[in-house]
């Protein structure tokens, strides 16, 4: 039995408003399916699984790729840039995408009050 169907067959990753349908590569938010590549939802599926994590651009090379992590590229750079515009990763959404110069990314999540908040604080000077 256990042969005949894969362990990973229905296998879903849910992170609100996110869900990946991993058997079948797709994605929605909050119903809507996202149009994506194979490799933007890879990473955008890896960038869930390790939310909170920094990780670094060879890594993610690594294990979206399955390429050298020494290759000089930018394809992380730009499939970061894909993935953060498609899924609307923003600090106003809940989610924060950030870089961390000359090493990696790191997605989290955030309460969006507290951005909100940030902006109308008021600093007395005495």
């Amino acid at each position: 039995m256990r042969r005949s169907q894969p362990r990973n067959a229905n296998q879903t990753l849910v992170v609100a408003p996110y869900h990946f349908d991993l058997a079948r590569k797709v994605l929605s938010i909050d119903g809507a399916v996202v149009e994506m590549t194979d490799k933007e939802f890879e990473l955008a599926a890896f960038l869930f699984r390790n939310l909170g994590r920094l990780l670094s651009r060879g890594h993610l090379l690594e294990a979206v790729w399955g390429r050298n992590p020494d290759l000089a590229t930018r394809t992380v750079d730009t499939h970061i840039s894909r993935v953060r515009s498609k899924l609307n990763l923003r600090p106003e959404n809940g989610f924060r995408l950030t870089p961390t110069y000359n090493f990696g990314y790191r997605l989290e999540k955030i309460d969006p009050a507290e951005v909100a908040t940030v902006g109308t604080e008021v600093v007395s000077q005495g």
